[in-house]
Parts: structure tokens; C-alpha cells; sequence
């Protein structure tokens, strides 16, 4: 799945011209949809008797790829250039935060309704990252700095 991955990256980039963007999405969100395609095509090996142990690898994997990749869009968006990303506001970052909080709390409500630990584990475990990123991204600034740490 790494191999694929890094096949996957360097491919689009290959295709690009090496430019930032492919199909007019930066690598971020070409691996959001990797990740994606990931995560649902694992549901294949489930149906398919013999390769049953490849379902639970390639959904890791998936996932990984996809909050991942989720988590660098809510940071940094679709832009190319850091000249471009720097001039933004993070207010118009926020719905790329809000796909990311809408992902982790469906993998956390498929997780509890299939009790599935994994998908369950990936949804909480980025739900806290993304709250930690946006603890800092608005409060870094504001707040005296004794007030935020403690």
C-alpha cells in the first residue's frame, strides 16, 4: 500500500509536469481521493474468500491516506504556492476543517454501528487532532501565551 501510494504521488506528479496541480487539485487532495478509493475498495476483499486478508491492511491504509491528507487540506488548502497560502485567512480554510470534523465523525459512526475498532479509532483519533490544530490556528495569536498552555 506504501509502494501504491508513492506510485500513485509520483505518477500524478509525472502526468503534471510536475507542477502542483493535477486535474486542478494539489497532491493533498488527489490523496484524499486515493485515500477513499482505498477505504471502499477494501470492502472487495471481503466478498473475495481468498484474499480476506488483505480487507484489514488496504482499510489502514486507506484511512491513513485519508485523514492524513485531510488534515494537511485543513492547514494549507488547494494552493500551489506558499506565497498564495500565506495571504489567506484561516476563515477561509474552514470548510476544508469542516470536511475533515465530517469524515472523522462518520468514521466514528460506522465504527460504533459496526463495531468496528479500527474505522472507530481513526474517527476519534482525528477528531482530536483537528480540534488541537484549530485550538491552535485561532488562539496562537489572541491569546497571552501563560493563558494558552494553561
Amino acid at each position: 500500500m506504501l509502494l501504491l501510494g508513492s506510485w500513485f504521488g509520483v505518477e500524478t506528479g509525472y502526468i503534471s509536469g510536475w507542477g502542483a496541480y493535477y486535474l486542478g487539485m494539489n497532491y493533498p487532495l488527489r490523496f484524499v481521493l486515493f485515500g477513499i478509493v482505498l477505504t471502499v475498495s477494501s470492502a472487495v476483499f471481503d466478498r473475495w474468500e481468498n484474499r480476506s486478508e488483505f480487507m484489514q491492511p488496504t482499510r489502514v491504509m486507506g484511512l491513513l491516506y485519508l485523514f492524513i491528507a485531510l488534515w494537511i487540506m485543513s492547514i494549507f488548502g488547494n494552493y500551489d504556492e506558499v506565497s498564495k497560502w500565506q495571504r489567506v485567512k484561516q476563515i477561509e480554510l474552514l470548510h476544508w476543517s469542516l470536511l475533515f470534523a465530517a469524515a472523522s465523525i462518520a468514521a466514528i459512526y460506522y465504527g460504533l454501528k459496526h463495531d468496528d475498532g479500527v474505522t472507530r479509532g481513526f474517527g476519534l483519533t482525528f477528531l482530536f487532532i483537528n480540534l488541537y490544530t484549530r485550538f491552535f490556528e485561532f488562539f496562537w495569536d489572541n491569546l497571552h501565551k501563560a493563558v494558552f498552555f494553561a
